[in-house]
């Protein structure tokens, strides 16, 4: 069933969190993990700043109900380069 919540929800993700999948790598080995300080391969641009993620603690994140919906109020932007992981 889809209630006007959920409607609001997938419409706010669609449009004001876009995600976008790195054609060119962006985040450098210098851009590290605010959860852990790990190589960050995630940047999260949100209404009061930024956050950088590893993939570990990203995921976590994304799993987590309570802690995704935190991350989709925050979030307007997110830059996931998680697929360059196995590129080197």
């Amino acid at each position: 069933m889809v209630t006007a919540s959920t409607q609001l929800t997938t419409e706010r993700l669609s449009m004001a969190a876009t995600k976008e999948k790195a054609k060119e790598k962006v985040l450098t080995a210098h851009d590290r993990c605010d959860s852990c300080g790990a190589q960050a391969y995630v940047k999260v641009s949100g209404v009061s700043g930024e956050l950088m993620f590893c993939s570990h603690h990203f995921s976590k994140i994304m799993g987590d109900g309570k802690a995704k919906e935190a991350m989709e109020k925050f979030a307007y932007e997110i830059l996931d380069e998680r697929d360059f992981i196995y590129d080197q």
